[in-house]
Protein backbone atom coordinates (compact mmCIF):
# COMPACT_ATOMS: atom_id res chain seq x y z
CA UNK A 1 0.00 0.00 0.00
CA UNK A 2 1.11 3.52 -0.79
CA UNK A 3 1.11 6.03 1.94
CA UNK A 4 2.42 10.09 2.08
CA UNK A 5 4.50 10.50 4.84
CA UNK A 6 4.11 14.22 5.65
CA UNK A 7 3.82 17.15 8.54
CA UNK A 8 0.83 18.13 9.89
CA UNK A 9 -1.72 20.68 8.23
CA UNK A 10 -4.44 22.29 9.27
CA UNK A 11 -7.58 20.13 9.48
CA UNK A 12 -5.55 17.09 10.11
CA UNK A 13 -6.47 17.47 13.99
CA UNK A 14 -10.13 16.16 13.36
CA UNK A 15 -8.32 12.60 11.51
CA UNK A 16 -5.99 12.41 14.56
CA UNK A 17 -8.64 12.88 17.14
CA UNK A 18 -10.91 9.79 15.77
CA UNK A 19 -7.42 7.39 15.33
CA UNK A 20 -6.39 8.65 18.58
CA UNK A 21 -9.48 7.30 20.29
CA UNK A 22 -9.74 4.76 18.24
CA UNK A 23 -6.00 3.17 18.87
CA UNK A 24 -5.77 4.19 22.56
CA UNK A 25 -9.79 3.42 23.95
CA UNK A 26 -9.60 7.25 24.90
CA UNK A 27 -11.89 10.16 25.02
CA UNK A 28 -9.66 12.73 23.89
CA UNK A 29 -11.87 15.90 22.69
CA UNK A 30 -10.93 18.99 20.17
CA UNK A 31 -9.98 21.45 23.12
CA UNK A 32 -7.24 18.73 24.87
CA UNK A 33 -5.68 18.71 21.64
CA UNK A 34 -5.31 22.44 20.60
CA UNK A 35 -4.16 22.98 24.17
CA UNK A 36 -1.41 19.85 23.71
CA UNK A 37 -0.36 21.00 20.33
CA UNK A 38 -1.22 24.56 19.30
CA UNK A 39 -1.08 26.04 22.58
CA UNK A 40 1.92 25.48 23.54
CA UNK A 41 4.36 28.36 24.70
CA UNK A 42 7.50 26.99 23.18
CA UNK A 43 6.12 25.65 19.80
CA UNK A 44 3.04 24.02 17.72
CA UNK A 45 2.24 21.59 14.96
CA UNK A 46 5.32 19.31 15.96
CA UNK A 47 3.53 15.97 14.32
CA UNK A 48 4.41 14.15 11.32
CA UNK A 49 1.30 11.46 9.85
CA UNK A 50 1.44 9.05 7.37
CA UNK A 51 -1.47 8.99 5.27
CA UNK A 52 -3.18 6.09 2.53
CA UNK A 53 -4.15 7.51 -0.76
CA UNK A 54 -7.57 6.87 0.35
CA UNK A 55 -6.70 10.09 3.13
CA UNK A 56 -7.09 7.76 5.92
CA UNK A 57 -4.52 8.27 8.67
CA UNK A 58 -2.27 5.16 9.27
CA UNK A 59 0.29 6.00 11.37
CA UNK A 60 1.47 9.18 14.02
CA UNK A 61 4.35 10.62 15.78
CA UNK A 62 3.73 14.01 17.42
CA UNK A 63 5.66 15.80 20.56
CA UNK A 64 5.78 19.36 22.26
CA UNK A 65 8.55 21.52 22.23
CA UNK A 66 9.90 22.53 26.24
CA UNK A 67 12.31 24.21 27.37
CA UNK A 68 15.60 22.59 29.26
CA UNK A 69 18.11 23.76 31.64
CA UNK A 70 21.18 22.37 32.47
CA UNK A 71 25.23 23.22 32.68
CA UNK A 72 25.76 19.94 32.18
CA UNK A 73 25.04 18.84 28.56
CA UNK A 74 28.14 18.66 26.77
CA UNK A 75 28.64 21.23 24.02
CA UNK A 76 25.08 23.38 24.86
CA UNK A 77 24.29 26.39 25.80
CA UNK A 78 22.51 26.68 29.68
CA UNK A 79 18.78 26.39 28.05
CA UNK A 80 18.08 25.05 24.94
CA UNK A 81 14.99 23.30 23.63
CA UNK A 82 13.85 19.39 23.51
CA UNK A 83 10.45 17.61 23.12
CA UNK A 84 8.76 15.51 24.98
CA UNK A 85 7.40 12.96 22.33
CA UNK A 86 4.04 11.22 22.48
CA UNK A 87 1.20 9.90 20.34
CA UNK A 88 3.19 7.59 18.87
CA UNK A 89 0.92 5.24 17.01
CA UNK A 90 -0.41 3.10 13.58
CA UNK A 91 -3.96 1.90 13.03
CA UNK A 92 -4.28 -1.64 13.78
CA UNK A 93 -5.27 -2.52 9.71
CA UNK A 94 -1.53 -0.90 8.57
CA UNK A 95 0.76 -2.35 11.56
CA UNK A 96 1.74 -4.93 9.28
CA UNK A 97 2.48 -2.52 6.32
CA UNK A 98 6.21 -2.30 6.10
CA UNK A 99 8.95 -4.10 8.47
CA UNK A 100 11.70 -3.09 10.47
CA UNK A 101 12.37 1.11 8.83
CA UNK A 102 9.88 0.49 6.42
CA UNK A 103 7.25 0.40 9.02
CA UNK A 104 4.40 3.58 8.92
CA UNK A 105 6.02 4.10 12.64
CA UNK A 106 9.59 4.43 11.58
CA UNK A 107 8.70 6.28 8.60
CA UNK A 108 6.98 9.08 10.42
CA UNK A 109 9.43 8.75 13.39
CA UNK A 110 12.35 9.77 10.65
CA UNK A 111 10.24 12.64 9.16
CA UNK A 112 9.84 13.95 12.26
CA UNK A 113 13.36 13.82 13.00
CA UNK A 114 14.45 15.40 9.64
CA UNK A 115 12.04 18.12 10.26
CA UNK A 116 12.21 19.07 13.66
CA UNK A 117 15.15 17.96 15.16
CA UNK A 118 18.35 20.02 14.47
CA UNK A 119 21.70 20.38 16.25
CA UNK A 120 20.21 22.91 18.39
CA UNK A 121 18.18 19.75 19.90
CA UNK A 122 20.25 17.46 21.92
CA UNK A 123 17.49 14.65 22.90
CA UNK A 124 14.18 14.17 22.62
CA UNK A 125 12.31 11.88 25.25
CA UNK A 126 9.75 9.46 25.73
CA UNK A 127 7.83 6.94 27.93
CA UNK A 128 7.51 3.55 26.26
CA UNK A 129 6.90 -0.36 27.10
CA UNK A 130 6.82 -3.79 25.80
CA UNK A 131 6.20 -3.76 21.99
CA UNK A 132 6.74 0.05 21.91
CA UNK A 133 9.85 -0.30 23.49
CA UNK A 134 11.57 -3.10 22.05
CA UNK A 135 11.24 -1.45 18.50
CA UNK A 136 11.77 1.68 19.46
CA UNK A 137 15.45 0.27 20.71
CA UNK A 138 15.99 -2.69 18.05
CA UNK A 139 14.46 -0.70 14.98
CA UNK A 140 15.08 3.27 15.77
CA UNK A 141 17.64 2.97 18.12
CA UNK A 142 16.10 4.75 21.14
CA UNK A 143 18.49 4.67 24.36
CA UNK A 144 16.26 3.00 27.07
CA UNK A 145 17.31 5.11 30.34
CA UNK A 146 15.71 3.10 33.53
CA UNK A 147 12.27 1.74 34.29
CA UNK A 148 10.08 4.64 35.74
CA UNK A 149 11.13 5.51 39.14
CA UNK A 150 7.43 4.24 40.62
CA UNK A 151 7.27 5.53 44.35
CA UNK A 152 4.60 4.78 46.84
CA UNK A 153 2.13 5.60 50.10
CA UNK A 154 -0.41 4.82 52.12
CA UNK A 155 -1.97 7.48 53.05
CA UNK A 156 -2.52 7.20 56.74
CA UNK A 157 1.31 6.50 56.98
CA UNK A 158 2.19 9.86 54.93
CA UNK A 159 -0.30 11.92 57.56
CA UNK A 160 1.90 10.07 60.25
CA UNK A 161 5.23 11.18 58.51
CA UNK A 162 4.56 14.76 58.06
CA UNK A 163 3.06 15.65 61.47
CA UNK A 164 -0.71 15.96 61.47
CA UNK A 165 -2.46 19.21 62.86
CA UNK A 166 0.47 20.06 65.32
CA UNK A 167 2.35 21.05 62.03
CA UNK A 168 0.15 23.19 60.81
CA UNK A 169 -0.32 25.08 64.24
CA UNK A 170 3.94 25.51 65.05
CA UNK A 171 5.62 24.90 61.57
CA UNK A 172 7.07 28.62 60.06
CA UNK A 173 5.83 26.96 56.69
CA UNK A 174 2.71 27.21 55.47
CA UNK A 175 1.35 25.79 52.10
CA UNK A 176 -1.79 27.17 50.61
CA UNK A 177 -3.99 26.21 47.14
CA UNK A 178 -2.98 28.40 44.31
CA UNK A 179 -5.20 29.08 40.82
CA UNK A 180 -2.53 30.85 38.63
CA UNK A 181 1.38 31.46 38.48
CA UNK A 182 3.09 34.77 38.22
CA UNK A 183 6.64 35.94 37.96
CA UNK A 184 7.82 34.85 41.45
CA UNK A 185 7.31 30.97 39.97
CA UNK A 186 9.68 31.75 37.35
CA UNK A 187 12.23 33.37 39.92
CA UNK A 188 11.72 30.57 42.40
CA UNK A 189 12.92 28.10 39.10
CA UNK A 190 16.19 29.54 38.76
CA UNK A 191 16.64 29.99 42.56
CA UNK A 192 16.52 26.17 42.60
CA UNK A 193 17.50 25.00 39.09
CA UNK A 194 21.31 24.26 39.26
CA UNK A 195 20.36 22.25 42.17
CA UNK A 196 18.38 19.86 40.22
CA UNK A 197 21.08 19.32 37.68
CA UNK A 198 19.77 19.02 33.90
CA UNK A 199 15.54 19.64 33.99
CA UNK A 200 12.91 21.13 31.89
CA UNK A 201 12.59 24.33 32.78
CA UNK A 202 9.55 24.85 35.13
CA UNK A 203 9.16 28.54 34.44
CA UNK A 204 5.51 30.59 34.73
CA UNK A 205 4.79 30.60 31.12
CA UNK A 206 5.29 26.28 31.29
CA UNK A 207 3.82 25.93 34.58
CA UNK A 208 0.66 27.99 33.33
CA UNK A 209 0.17 25.88 29.95
CA UNK A 210 0.38 22.56 31.96
CA UNK A 211 -1.38 22.54 34.64
CA UNK A 212 -4.01 25.89 34.67
CA UNK A 213 -4.76 25.86 31.40
CA UNK A 214 -5.75 22.28 30.60
CA UNK A 215 -9.41 21.92 29.52
CA UNK A 216 -10.67 18.46 30.87
CA UNK A 217 -8.10 18.10 33.77
CA UNK A 218 -8.26 20.10 37.33
CA UNK A 219 -5.43 19.93 39.40
CA UNK A 220 -4.59 20.50 42.51
CA UNK A 221 -1.95 23.60 42.95
CA UNK A 222 -0.02 23.74 45.95
CA UNK A 223 2.47 25.95 47.18
CA UNK A 224 4.62 26.39 49.89
CA UNK A 225 6.39 29.63 51.84
CA UNK A 226 8.41 29.77 54.87
CA UNK A 227 8.78 32.78 56.47
CA UNK A 228 6.98 34.63 53.55
CA UNK A 229 10.03 33.15 51.49
CA UNK A 230 8.65 30.96 48.37
CA UNK A 231 10.14 27.61 49.47
CA UNK A 232 8.65 25.15 46.82
CA UNK A 233 5.10 24.34 44.98
CA UNK A 234 3.80 20.87 43.73
CA UNK A 235 0.65 19.56 41.69
CA UNK A 236 -1.80 16.36 42.44
CA UNK A 237 -4.64 14.78 40.55
CA UNK A 238 -7.01 12.55 42.46
CA UNK A 239 -7.49 8.93 40.63
CA UNK A 240 -10.19 6.53 41.83
CA UNK A 241 -8.45 5.48 45.22
CA UNK A 242 -4.84 7.11 44.26
CA UNK A 243 -3.63 10.25 44.52
CA UNK A 244 -1.05 11.24 42.10
CA UNK A 245 1.43 13.77 43.06
CA UNK A 246 2.77 14.84 39.25
CA UNK A 247 5.37 17.48 39.77
CA UNK A 248 7.63 19.61 42.59
CA UNK A 249 10.03 21.65 43.00
CA UNK A 250 11.71 22.29 46.16
CA UNK A 251 14.26 24.34 47.68
CA UNK A 252 17.39 21.79 48.60
CA UNK A 253 17.12 20.23 51.75
CA UNK A 254 13.95 21.89 52.92
CA UNK A 255 12.37 18.99 54.79
CA UNK A 256 10.30 20.96 56.61
CA UNK A 257 8.82 22.82 53.71
CA UNK A 258 7.88 19.14 51.42
CA UNK A 259 6.27 18.21 54.59
CA UNK A 260 4.09 21.55 55.35
CA UNK A 261 3.05 21.18 52.08
CA UNK A 262 2.29 16.89 52.17
CA UNK A 263 0.69 17.69 55.62
CA UNK A 264 -1.67 20.24 53.51
CA UNK A 265 -2.24 17.42 50.97
CA UNK A 266 -3.34 15.11 53.45
CA UNK A 267 -5.96 17.48 55.12
CA UNK A 268 -7.56 18.89 51.52
CA UNK A 269 -10.73 17.75 50.46
CA UNK A 270 -8.97 16.02 47.26
CA UNK A 271 -7.63 13.43 49.95
CA UNK A 272 -10.77 12.20 51.48
CA UNK A 273 -11.05 8.51 50.87
CA UNK A 274 -7.88 7.80 49.05
CA UNK A 275 -5.74 5.06 50.13
CA UNK A 276 -2.17 6.22 48.60
CA UNK A 277 0.06 8.60 47.23
CA UNK A 278 1.99 7.66 44.07
CA UNK A 279 4.47 9.55 41.87
CA UNK A 280 8.01 9.70 39.71
CA UNK A 281 10.70 10.54 40.62
CA UNK A 282 14.06 9.53 39.86
CA UNK A 283 16.93 9.10 42.59
CA UNK A 284 18.57 12.12 41.85
CA UNK A 285 19.46 14.49 43.14
CA UNK A 286 20.22 12.45 46.00
CA UNK A 287 19.08 15.15 48.46
CA UNK A 288 15.57 15.04 47.05
CA UNK A 289 15.78 10.65 47.02
CA UNK A 290 16.37 10.87 50.33
CA UNK A 291 13.90 13.48 51.42
CA UNK A 292 11.43 10.50 49.83
CA UNK A 293 12.79 7.85 51.70
CA UNK A 294 12.80 9.77 55.01
CA UNK A 295 9.08 10.81 54.38
CA UNK A 296 8.36 7.13 54.04
CA UNK A 297 8.03 6.35 50.10
CA UNK A 298 9.00 2.63 48.86
CA UNK A 299 10.22 2.36 45.43
CA UNK A 300 8.17 -0.76 43.40
CA UNK A 301 7.69 -1.73 39.74
CA UNK A 302 5.87 0.66 37.79
CA UNK A 303 2.57 -1.22 36.74
CA UNK A 304 2.73 -0.56 33.46
CA UNK A 305 6.32 -1.54 33.04
CA UNK A 306 7.10 1.88 31.71
CA UNK A 307 10.26 3.40 30.72
CA UNK A 308 12.03 6.43 30.43
CA UNK A 309 13.43 6.79 27.09
CA UNK A 310 15.37 8.74 24.47
CA UNK A 311 14.31 8.12 21.23
CA UNK A 312 16.64 10.85 19.72
CA UNK A 313 19.57 11.89 21.23
CA UNK A 314 22.95 13.44 20.05
CA UNK A 315 25.43 11.27 21.02
CA UNK A 316 26.59 8.95 23.90
CA UNK A 317 27.52 11.73 26.08
CA UNK A 318 24.65 12.90 26.21
CA UNK A 319 22.80 9.51 27.09
CA UNK A 320 24.93 9.56 29.64
CA UNK A 321 24.41 13.18 31.09
CA UNK A 322 20.53 12.07 31.18
CA UNK A 323 21.04 8.87 32.99
CA UNK A 324 23.47 10.91 35.77
CA UNK A 325 21.43 13.98 35.76
CA UNK A 326 17.84 14.23 34.81
CA UNK A 327 14.95 15.10 37.10
CA UNK A 328 11.45 14.17 36.20
CA UNK A 329 8.46 13.48 37.25
CA UNK A 330 5.09 12.27 35.76
CA UNK A 331 4.11 15.75 34.84
CA UNK A 332 6.93 15.64 32.50
CA UNK A 333 5.46 12.69 30.43
CA UNK A 334 1.61 12.80 28.97
CA UNK A 335 0.02 10.60 31.03
CA UNK A 336 -0.85 13.25 33.85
Amino acid sequence: MNFIIRNYIPGDEDKIIVMFNEVFGQRRDLAHWFWKYRDNPYGSYRISLAISEEGILGAHYAGYPVRVFSSALPGMPLETTAYQLGDKMTRKAYRSVGFGRSALIARTYARFKESYVDDTVPFCYGFAAHHSLRFGVSVLQYADIEPIPYRRISLDRLKKSVGGGLRRIFSPAEAREEGSMGTQWTDFFYSVAADYGCLVKRDAAYLSWRYVLRPDRKYLILSVRSKDRFAGWSVFFREGNKLIWGDALFRAGDLEAVKALLNRLSSHKVARGADTVECWFPPRPQWWDRTLEGIGFQRETEPNNLHFTLPIHRDLRTVETIRKSFYYSIGDSDLF
